[in-house]
């Protein structure tokens, strides 16, 4: 059985867990199915509330998409304008220093440092800072997390089936 906890502000995690609550039987799955299932809700509900199972949380894969369109479209994970916020949005960010396999680079604008454009992420993706393909980083039992690894690289990859294999 999954042990869920929820963090965030009142009214989200509340949002949370009504939206959760919809589905009597997701404490007794597997807590693979779980984080599926959870990612899905996150996405359908835009819930904000950071929800967690066994301890590590689910990420939203829609946000994480998204965000990479617009990183694709720029070429770049910062705007060219230093006024602006970077294109990577923190969300990514910390999807990418808390799960796939990389350190925080001090902060945001260090790890854009490190990686700055699409090139990069690629480079990153195909070989993180152990040494590893990120999908060969994430525990199976990450589900969630596997599943928007493989979308990522479908759009970093969009014309090779050796990454998109590795689910």
């Amino acid at each position: 059985m999954p042990k869920i906890t929820y963090f965030g502000t009142e009214k989200d995690i509340s949002d949370a867990i009504a939206a959760l609550k919809q589905h009597e039987n997701l404490e007794r799955m597997k807590a693979t199915d779980a984080r599926l299932l959870i990612q899905q809700l996150i996405d359908q509900h835009h819930l904000k509330a950071s929800i967690h199972v066994n301890g590590a949380g689910v990420w939203s894969k829609e946000r994480i998409l998204k965000n990479l369109e617009e990183i694709m479209k720029s070429g770049t994970l910062y705007d060219q304008d230093q006024t602006k916020p970077p294109i990577l949005s923190h969300y990514f960010y910390q999807f990418l220093h808390t799960v796939c396999g990389s350190t925080a680079h001090v902060d945001i604008h260090g790890w854009i440092h490190k990686y700055p454009t699409v090139e990069h992420l690629k480079k990153f993706f195909k070989c993180n800072e152990f040494g590893k393909l990120v999908i060969e980083w994430i525990p199976k039992e990450r589900a969630d997390a596997r599943e928007i690894v493989v979308a990522v690289e479908r759009t970093l990859f969009p014309f090779q089936t050796y990454m998109k294999t590795r689910q």
